[in-house]
């Protein structure tokens, strides 16, 4: 009988718990979509309230940006389209760890360029909000330039 009560209680316990990390799961998707979507949209104001101030994207070809360097690159413009698939989030106390596939089309003076990455971002949450703190890329694969 004694087993029973405490299983009952870790299963109401795990229940109560995992309900606001749904909710912050489904919030961090949607965040992770707006700040690419802002980056389209050159919407730098957003992108450094978004962007936590020791940011740090590592680039699929080796390049290391901080949050200032990322921006001023942002505010050169040229990306067309920056969708996400494939998205899970791992949740933690105060960290969420995103992990998923970016599809990018960048204007350059050649032409087009479409890749794909994958990714690993790191978002921590401070004063009730959620910041990117760190972007990975992990693998990425570009397409033949479309001229």
């Amino acid at each position: 009988m004694k087993l029973w009560i405490v299983i009952a209680f870790l299963f109401v316990c795990r229940s109560s718990m995992a309900q606001p990390r749904s909710a912050d799961s489904s919030l961090l998707i949607s965040q992770n979509q707006q700040i690419d979507d802002d980056v389209v949209s050159q919407n730098l104001q957003r992108l450094s309230e978004t962007y936590a101030d020791d940011f740090v994207f590592s680039h699929g070809s080796g390049r290391v940006d901080n949050k200032y360097s990322w921006l001023k690159s942002v505010g050169k413009g040229g990306f067309l389209k920056r969708t996400h698939d494939s998205t899970t989030v791992e949740m933690h106390d105060q960290i969420a760890i995103v992990r998923g596939k970016l599809h990018v089309h960048k204007k350059t003076a050649t032409g087009i360029n479409a890749y794909q990455l994958w990714y690993v971002r790191v978002y921590s949450q401070k004063s009730g909000r959620w910041q990117l703190m760190s972007h990975i890329t992990t693998t990425e694969f570009h397409d033949p330039p479309v001229k």
